[in-house]
């Protein structure tokens, strides 16, 4: 990226489209100009522009600029997902994946802070009209249901009902996450690495895990 003046942003850099997936194209502009602008910038005629296509181009696969937004969470999502079952099927298939689990979606979002916003925004919260946005959404959420109750069934986790742990683990390191982004965890002087170690723990303890490492004083 050519850096800017202070007190100015970078100019996208300009594509050019000759051919092929526009909607892949339209999407991988979208980024980018989400990455070096923010969501504001996120219009349909920007990404257009920056697409290097005619300012109706994006018509063809977005209705408006709601539905290019929800292009890109979708796509967040899935990578996400894919991201964090990557990380539990890496190694033991027991608490430890869940670990691996969790500390992959902090790592998702603290490398992608920009689409993480995006996904997680207001303006997709309701999305009822958005079944793919939301089955990708949903799926991430239904990964981490389904392996608490897989924990369960091994008698590596207490009873409970698996839905309310997953939101309850979601919760938190959704919070964990926000307060890292927002650069609000730098007063308490510990890593990151630190700081989802101690939440990872809390939230197995409080699940009931059995073997689980007791948590260190940090």
């Amino acid at each position: 990226m050519t850096p800017s003046r202070p007190g100015t942003r970078a100019a996208p850099r300009r594509r050019t489209y000759h051919h092929g997936d526009l909607r892949r194209a339209l999407l991988d502009a979208a980024v980018e100009l989400l990455r070096e602008q923010g969501a504001e910038a996120l219009t349909l005629r920007a990404v257009a522009r920056a697409a290097g296509v005619s300012q109706t181009a994006p018509y063809r696969h977005f209705r408006d600029r709601r539905e290019l937004v929800a292009g890109v969470a979708q796509e967040s999502f899935e990578r996400m997902g894919a991201s964090i079952e990557r990380s539990v099927h890496r190694g033991d298939p027991g608490l430890s994946a869940l670990r691996r689990g969790l500390a992959a979606y902090v790592r998702f979002a603290r490398e992608h802070p920009a689409e993480y916003r995006v996904m997680f925004g207001a303006e997709l919260a309701q999305r009822d009209d958005m079944p793919e946005l939301d089955a990708a959404a949903y799926g991430a959420f239904e990964f981490l249901r389904a392996g608490i109750a897989g924990l369960q069934q091994r008698g590596l986790i207490g009873a409970g009902e698996p839905v309310l742990m997953a939101i309850t683990a979601w919760a938190t390191l959704h919070g964990l996450v926000m307060l890292l982004l927002d650069g609000q965890t730098a007063v308490t002087g510990r890593s990151v690495d630190t700081l989802v170690d101690a939440a990872t723990s809390i939230l197995l303890a409080g699940m009931g895990a059995t073997g689980a490492p007791a948590h260190r004083k940090v």
